[in-house]
């Protein structure tokens, strides 16, 4: 597990940017949920965790692409994709599980 922030360091709606283990991640608290995406749009590289967050969908700033915090998959037919990552909180730290596989 490697540590990623402290839960309360992440306001309910938005995201933050982290880079650890060679990963630059997304990470947003929506309500009791903590997701993990890659912070990179593939549609054209901008960061995703300034992105709009409307419940478990975020916005890219950029164009607008819309991604799935919950699932690999886009929202939109354009099939490009964000991966996702598996978090858990422990002890009040976000932390992520390299070895568990991504969310489908």
């Amino acid at each position: 597990m490697i540590p990623l922030v402290e839960l309360d360091a992440l306001p309910d709606g938005y995201g933050r940017r982290i880079c650890t283990a060679g990963l630059d991640l997304a990470v947003f608290r929506v309500g009791n949920s903590v997701y993990a995406i890659d912070d990179s749009c593939p549609h054209a590289g901008a960061s995703l965790s300034g992105g709009k967050v409307q419940g478990t969908v975020v916005a890219c700033r950029a164009h607008g692409l819309k991604f799935s915090l919950e699932h690999k998959c886009p929202r939109q037919g354009a099939g490009l994709v964000a991966r996702t990552y598996a978090v858990s909180v422990v002890e009040g730290m976000v932390m992520l599980d390299p070895d568990a596989p991504p969310a489908e």
